[in-house]
């Protein structure tokens, strides 16, 4: 999986450090086990990746033929079920996972809900010659099981790009054994 299918698709793990870390009026409440956890997400992408028609107007022929097919090649691994396995530590909580979604200080955030079994949020960011809005809902079967909803739209100069992706999770133990933050499995 190449880096900027986790900018664009997101995970359970950096979508709580995110909310967690989040400065919001009040600490978020989910009762979720850290240690490590095994979460399997299935995506759906909508739209082209929102490059501009500047941007590709400089490329020869064959580099733009290049480009879209490294895009189409890139969303359609991104749209492939994936399974991985995450630790959430409170050190990572506390660094934010070093996993950097968006640049949080062009963000708006609100908290839709926020109990012990569920946290709803919603991310609005500006962004140069665009936005990003992000909508993440998780919530909890006891502090072991998770499940969730990803939303997020790209636009860029006029161009629009969606991801859905759903999340099932389960806590595997407190010990992380050898994983230090995300091993993907397939």
């Amino acid at each position: 999986m190449q880096p900027t299918d986790w900018k664009f698709a997101g995970t359970l793990v950096a979508a709580l450090a995110t909310a967690l870390l989040a400065g919001a009026a009040e600490p978020v409440k989910l009762n979720i086990k850290l240690g490590l956890w095994e979460i399997a997400s299935e995506s759906q992408i909508n739209g082209a990746p929102p490059l501009s028609d500047e941007r590709l107007s400089r490329l020869t022929p064959e580099q733009r033929a290049r480009v879209e097919a490294a895009l189409q090649s890139t969303m359609a691994e991104a749209a492939k079920p994936k399974l991985s396995k995450h630790c959430l530590t409170p050190e990572k909580i506390a660094r934010g996972l070093d996993v950097d979604q968006h640049d949080a200080r062009k963000c708006e955030r609100k908290i839709v809900t926020n109990s012990g079994s569920e946290l709803e949020f919603t991310d609005k960011c500006a962004e140069d010659n665009g936005s990003t809005l992000l909508d993440e809902h998780f919530q909890l079967s006891g502090s072991e099981s998770v499940s969730g909803s990803v939303h997020m739209q790209r636009t860029n100069d006029g161009k629009t790009m969606s991801i859905n992706r759903t999340i099932h999770g389960k806590w595997l133990g407190a010990s992380c054994g050898d994983i230090k933050d995300i091993q993907i499995e397939k």
